[in-house]
Parts: C-alpha cells; sequence; structure tokens
C-alpha cells in the first residue's frame, strides 16, 4: 500500500510538460505525415468550386462566336436586306459580330449559337447596351472584397476555421444554383455579387486549415498544394462548358453541385485546426485533434503535456492589458499589413488582367482557356520548389518584377503583332502570366507566416480582398488594350514592378515559428532583433 501511494503522489507530483503546438508537431505527430497529407487533401478540394465559380463567366458571358442572316416570312425582315447592309454577310469573329449587327434591323439576324449560348445573347447586351456586360464581372469580385473582411473574422473570432469553410461551401453552392434562374441582366449581377461574396471563404479557410497542422518546413510546400487544385478547378471548365455550350444557365446548374457533395462527406472529416482551438482556450479539443494526428503513427501524446497559451488574448480583438489586440491597433502590424495589401493589389490586378487580356486572341475559347490554365502548372511547381530553399521576400520581389519586365517586353511585339499573331509576344506573355502566377501563390504562404494565429484569417482575408480590388479594376484596362496594347502592357508592367519592390520592405518568414497572438509576437521578434544586433556588434 505504501508502495502505490507513493507512485500516486508521484504521479500527481509529475510537473507539467509546457510545449507548444509547434514543438508538439515536430515531437509527436511529425512535420508532414499521412494525417496532415489527408487534411490538406480534403480541405483543397474547394479550391476547385472557388476556380469554378471565380472563372464561369468566361464562357457563360462570352461574346458569342458569330451571327447570320435568317429568313423570315416577314417581307420587312428580308434575309437579302441584312445581307446587303453588311459586308460580312454574318459569321464573322467576336469583334465584327457585335459591330456588324448593330446597323441591323432587329429580327433580321441570328446568333450561329442560338439566343441560350450566352448572356449576352440572351439579354443583347451589344451595341448601346454593351457596357452592362461587364457589371456582372466586377460586381462578383467587388462581392469577394465583402466577403473577404466577413469570413475572416468569422473565422478567427466567432466559428472557427471548419465551421466557416462549411458555411461558406453552402452558401456558394446556393447562390450559384439561383444564378442560373436569373431573368435579367440585374437580377443576374446581384446573384453574382452574392455569388462572389459567398465563395471568398473558401480559399482563406482552405489555406490556414492546410498550413497550421503542418511543420514550419513545410507550410510553403503545403500552402503550395492547394493551388493544383485551382488549376484543376480551372481546366475542368472547359470540359463543362462545352456539352453546354447552347445553354449557359445549365454550366451554373452543374458547378453548383460539386460544393454540395463536399459539404456533406468530406467536411465532417476535416479537423479543425488545433492552433485556433488553443488561442480560444479550448486547450482539450486542441489536444484530442493533436492526438488524432500522433495516432496515425502508433504514438501517443503524454498525459502531462500542457499547451502553452501565450497571452491572455483569445481573439483578433481580445483584451489585452487595457488595449484592444487587432492589427490595426498595432503599429508593426498595420505597417506590415498595409504593405501587404498594396503588392497583393499590384499582383491580383497583373494575375488577373493577363487572363481577362487573353480572350482577345484569335483563337477557340475553349483551347484557350486549357493553355492558360495550363501555365498555372508550371507555376505552382516553380514556386514549391522554390519555396523549399528560397526567402519568401526574394520570390515575392523577383517573380513579381518578372511579371512586370515581360509585360514591358510585349510592348515591343504589340505592333508587330497588331495584324497577325506574333508567337515571340505569345512566349513572353505566357512567361509572364506564370510569374505572375509565382507572386499570386506565394503571397498567400507569405501572408500567413506574417501574422499569428489570432488574427491570422483576418490577415489573409484582407490580402484576398485586396487581390479582388485588384481583379476588378484590371478589366478596365483590358478594354483600353483593344485600341492600345502598348499602353496596357505598359501599366501592367509598371504596376508589377512596383509591387515587387514594395515587398522588399516586408520582413522574412523562411523556417520562422507560426506565432499565437501579437503580443508574443513582438515580443520574440523583438527578442531575435536584439540578438542578431548584438551578433553584428560582436
Amino acid at each position: 500500500m505504501d508502495n502505490e501511494e507513493e507512485t500516486t503522489t508521484e504521479v500527481l507530483n509529475e510537473e507539467k510538460m509546457e510545449l507548444n503546438v509547434d514543438e508538439i508537431i515536430e515531437r509527436y505527430v511529425g512535420s508532414f505525415g499521412l494525417p496532415q497529407l489527408l487534411q490538406v487533401v480534403l480541405v483543397s478540394f474547394a479550391w476547385v468550386f472557388d476556380s469554378q465559380n471565380t472563372l464561369v463567366t468566361i464562357f457563360t458571358d462570352a461574346q458569342p462566336s458569330g451571327w447570320r442572316c435568317k429568313t423570315s416570312a416577314d417581307p420587312s425582315l428580308s434575309s437579302s436586306w441584312c445581307m446587303n447592309n453588311t459586308a460580312s454577310g454574318g459569321g464573322g469573329n467576336k469583334g465584327q459580330s457585335a459591330g456588324h449587327v448593330c446597323g441591323l434591323a432587329a429580327g433580321s439576324w441570328e446568333w450561329i449559337g442560338g439566343n441560350s449560348a450566352t448572356t449576352i445573347a440572351e439579354w443583347d447586351l451589344i451595341c448601346h447596351r454593351k457596357f452592362l456586360a461587364a457589371i456582372p464581372t466586377s460586381l462578383f469580385f467587388i462581392g469577394s472584397i465583402f466577403g473577404c473582411a466577413f469570413y475572416g473574422r468569422l473565422a478567427d473570432a466567432w466559428l472557427g476555421r471548419k465551421k466557416t469553410l462549411l458555411l461558406a461551401c453552402i452558401l456558394t453552392s446556393t447562390t450559384t444554383f439561383l444564378t442560373s434562374f436569373s431573368p435579367n441582366i440585374w437580377v443576374y449581377s446581384l446573384l453574382r455579387f452574392a455569388n462572389g461574396f459567398a465563395r471568398s471563404g473558401n480559399g482563406i479557410c482552405c489555406l490556414v486549415l492546410s498550413t497550421e497542422v503542418v511543420g514550419r518546413k513545410w507550410r510553403g510546400q503545403v500552402g503550395q498544394y492547394g493551388f493544383f487544385f485551382f488549376t484543376a478547378g480551372f481546366l475542368s471548365l472547359p470540359f463543362i462548358a462545352y456539352p453546354t455550350r447552347t445553354q449557359w444557365r445549365y454550366l451554373y446548374r452543374i458547378i453548383s453541385l460539386p460544393p454540395l457533395v463536399y459539404t456533406f462527406l468530406l467536411v465532417p472529416l476535416v479537423s479543425e485546426s488545433p492552433r485556433w482551438l488553443l488561442v480560444r482556450g479550448k486547450n482539450k479539443e486542441a489536444l484530442e485533434v493533436l492526438q488524432r494526428f500522433a495516432g496515425w503513427k502508433g504514438k501517443k501524446l503524454p498525459d502531462n503535456i500542457e499547451l502553452i497559451i501565450p497571452s491572455q488574448a483569445t481573439t483578433g480583438t481580445g483584451n489585452e492589458g487595457g488595449k484592444n489586440e487587432n492589427i490595426w491597433t498595432t503599429r508593426w502590424a498595420a505597417k506590415r499589413m498595409i504593405t501587404m495589401m498594396l503588392f497583393g493589389f499590384g499582383v491580383g490586378f497583373v494575375y488577373y488582367g493577363i487572363q481577362l487580356n487573353a480572350e482577345n486572341l484569335n483563337f477557340n475559347l475553349y483551347l484557350t482557356v486549357i493553355i492558360n490554365a495550363a501555365m498555372e502548372i508550371p507555376a505552382v511547381f516553380i514556386g514549391g520548389i522554390l519555396l523549399s530553399f528560397t526567402n519568401r521576400r526574394l520570390l515575392s520581389s523577383l517573380s513579381a518584377i518578372s511579371a512586370g519586365v515581360s509585360c514591358l517586353l510585349c510592348i515591343i511585339f504589340s505592333a508587330a503583332s497588331s495584324t497577325t499573331s506574333s508567337w515571340p509576344q505569345l512566349t513572353i506573355e505566357a512567361i509572364g502570366f506564370m510569374a505572375a502566377a509565382i507572386a499570386f501563390n506565394v503571397s498567400y504562404i507569405y501572408c500567413v507566416e506574417l501574422f499569428p494565429t489570432n488574427v491570422r484569417n483576418f490577415a489573409v482575408s484582407m490580402l484576398r480582398q485586396s487581390l479582388m480590388l485588384g481583379a476588378s479594376l484590371s478589366p478596365l484596362l483590358v478594354v483600353v488594350g483593344r485600341l492600345s496594347p502598348s499602353l496596357s502592357f505598359a501599366v501592367f508592367g509598371a504596376l508589377a514592378i512596383v509591387s515587387g519592390t514594395l515587398s522588399v520592405w516586408l520582413p522574412e518568414t523562411k523556417n520562422a515559428p507560426l506565432y499565437e497572438t501579437l503580443k508574443q509576437q513582438e515580443e520574440e521578434e523583438e527578442v531575435k532583433r536584439r540578438r542578431l544586433m548584438q551578433n553584428t556588434v560582436l
């Protein structure tokens, strides 16, 4: 009995092992094992829906491929009158078809693909109404801006990453399906705004849920894996759109189904971020998630482990020392966030602008989209490889500047290619787009590492807002580029170079720990700076 009492006393008096999430992952779970891989794959499926809803208007809102004069029983709408009043006789390219039909009598001509092929054909968004065709896409990106702020706050302070992802998928599916029943351009534009708002939560939660469960040396690569799914969604669109090319509404209905299936079959298998659970004071739940991950390797966390809570702040606006702890009231974090947003604005402007500008190429639309999507693949590969051994700051800067230089080089070939195709220009454009894609992808990883857990989702949402703001303005420059290609390339190039220069002012985060609160990050980064200065002096 005495021995048993002594053993019991030793267990009760055993010191608690205080570890943070990073230390538990490195010691017991592993930097990147099978459970983290499954988490990343399950979460990253939502990127497919994100890309499909973002880029679907390439097909649904496209200029119809051509038109033709039609035979009518009404003598006043004779096909001979139609043919005599156009030099092309119908069926020109995209640029000719819209221009020529403006002078024809209503009812004397028809779209070759039918009036239900695209929104432009169904609602006559041509001639004096052609500006209306740009409203849905612009409102989609504006909706994304508002959605980023909403989901960022929701995921950090209230629902967490997993439940926010669940909500975003349900709303994405609902708004996409409702869009297919739009009776006119105004309702359609409103629903595109709602869809942009809904889908913006997918990418934010995917990235954070993926990177917060792996070791620090794998964060960059894991963040890049999600963009493969974005590319997969982009690549799937032409294959879905081609069979539905005569009914644009069917395309929306088809892409509304995967998010719904994903919500009920796969999201329940996703684990909540242990870092968020810890910051919210849910230590037991955080340890349970980490124990499940460790169990895959046949390990068990010691019973005396106690997760460290770095400070009393538990949310992005928690109370610490009588002051609200959030990005905008913390000077160093606010400067960092503003710099990151300016960088994101330029990168988003160039990244989406180059994609939208590709619609003006004289190639088959479906083949063009496949080629554009294929260019994302080497960008993800190259970005993932470079992230494993290069600095984030250097990679962000050089990729953005390379995209800008490529755009400026296109000016040289724009005059020569005004009447004929220029393969050198297309090659340089492709290089520029891949560089912009690398900068776009890396910016998310960089942002995740720049800010602590209690404001990380909010920080990523702010970056996403700036990317979407740049995207919403880029179509205006694409329109200008139809009149002056050199001017559009010059603006794209200059803005990309300026963005690349701005990123130089951000701190390096390669192999840095993921902090939990702003206070902890400020204190530990200050200690590192002092040590660095002492070593420099010595």
